[in-house]
């Protein structure tokens, strides 16, 4: 179950994965952070303003992309997929 072993449809299914729980873990931290709670049209300027200052963001994306990457990487090993 070694992933360097797998082929690249495999490979590719995986990152795929992992950008999809990167870019879930920062949905999440956009709408638990307080920037999240303003109405109307300043909502464009302020995700602007989150994703200016990374340190408010990338433990959410970095958090949803291991938990990508592992639920896939389990998946293939309790299934045996390759």
């Amino acid at each position: 179950m070694n992933p360097l072993n797998w082929k690249r449809a495999h490979l590719l299914a995986w990152a795929v994965t992992i950008l999809a729980g990167a870019l879930a873990g920062m949905i999440v931290g956009w709408l638990s952070s307080s920037l999240s709670q303003v109405q109307g049209a300043d909502t464009g300027t302020m995700l602007m303003a989150w994703l200016h200052y990374p340190q408010a963001w990338w433990p959410f994306a970095a958090i949803g992309a291991v938990t990508g990457g592992l639920a896939y990487y389990s998946g293939d090993l309790l299934t045996g997929w390759r």
